[in-house]
């Protein structure tokens, strides 16, 4: 944060994301080790995230093809199982499970991948959703026992991180910062990332980079510093709406777009991107062309995509479509298959 937007944000997300250490771990198998040391239960949960099918589909323009790592096998069907996975091995690692309770913010579905991991572990959970996020997914967070509430009006996401953070300060509970998580990234890159290079390799692919929208940035930058490891040149590209870009200068909004990403506004930007921002390309997608590409994928691959994965298809397929690109093959992180809303707006 600059010192031209710490007066506009929030104060007490301002606080928390200013004190937080966003250090990527040297090792996530580390963390998981020490926090499946304090909580053998955390086993049960890891078993049923990752080794997701890596599926081949034409580019949207037809000149190449786009690798889908497709995450909707992973528990609660979605990419953001992962990331709880990795959020709740960091606290783990370090807090015992006894008498933990904790709270997050969530655009998406990451609150019912953390909803269902925590029913399973026995921890209270408290899930702030910006007003009007889909209500499929405040109805799942619910029913898997963690307590919903919503960030102010007219806030933006900026207001319901800010939320979270008053409700840990007024509830002495912890906050997840899923922004500030370094230890996702570590994840992404040790797994999904390994993962897809992996499969890449064993069928001779030298693809030319790998796009995916961008909520916290942990996935693609994890996924992207495991394919650079192989891959030197490969590119990243970072989704965002149009209606949210990275590193907005203005007040967020409630317009609706993809779920699950966006910019942050106030000129805030994401933690976990700072650093790599130099080295990616920012591609903004309004939310009608993202619904377009739920529905040519859906058209010409026989595939079901949330709208930040059909967005990430469109943008990959961007990457081996042009002539003049150095290869015909891609990666896109098709995060879900996308909530009940989407599907209505997409078909409407």
């Amino acid at each position: 944060m600059t010192p031209a937007t710490a007066t506009a944000v929030p104060a007490a997300i301002r606080s928390a994301l200013d004190r937080a250490d966003s250090t990527v771990p040297r090792s996530f198998a580390d963390v998981e080790r020490r926090a499946s040391a304090r909580t053998p239960e955390l086993g049960v949960i890891g078993r049923g995230v990752g080794h997701t099918p890596l599926a081949p589909v034409p580019s949207r323009g037809g000149r190449g093809t786009v690798w889908l790592k497709t995450e909707a096998s992973n528990a609660t069907g979605t990419v953001k199982a992962r990331t709880a996975y990795a959020l709740l091995c960091g606290v783990l690692a370090r807090c015992d499970r006894a008498g933990l309770r904790l709270v997050e913010y969530t655009g998406g579905s990451m609150g019912v991948a953390l909803a269902d991991a925590c029913a399973r572990l026995g921890i209270d959970l408290h899930l702030v959703f910006p007003p009007g996020s889909p209500a499929s997914l405040h109805e799942a967070a619910r029913a898997r026992g963690a307590a919903v509430s919503f960030g102010p009006d007219g806030g933006g996401f900026l207001g319901t991180m800010d939320a979270a953070a008053r409700i840990a300060e007024d509830e002495d509970r912890r906050l997840l910062l899923q922004h500030a998580a370094g230890v996702a990234v570590a994840m992404h890159r040790e797994r999904t990332g390994r993962e897809i290079v992996d499969g890449l390799v064993r069928l001779r692919v030298d693809p030319v980079g790998v796009a995916a929208a961008c909520g916290t940035g942990g996935t693609l930058i994890g996924v992207l510093h495991a394919m650079r490891e192989r891959w030197s040149d490969a590119a990243g590209v970072a989704v965002f709406p149009a209606e949210a870009p990275y590193g907005d200068p203005a007040a967020p909004t409630t317009a609706r777009r993809m779920n699950g990403t966006g910019g942050l506004g106030l000129g805030v930007r994401q933690p976990l991107l700072r650093d790599d921002e130099q080295t990616l390309r920012f591609r903004d997608m309004p939310y009608a062309d993202a619904l377009g590409a739920v529905r040519d994928l859906r058209s010409s691959a026989g595939i079901a995509a949330c709208t930040s994965g059909a967005a990430a298809w469109a943008a990959a397929s961007e990457l081996v479509d042009d002539p003049a690109a150095p290869g015909r093959d891609a990666v896109a992180i098709l995060a879900g298959r996308g909530t009940p809303e989407e599907w209505h707006d997409a078909l409407d």
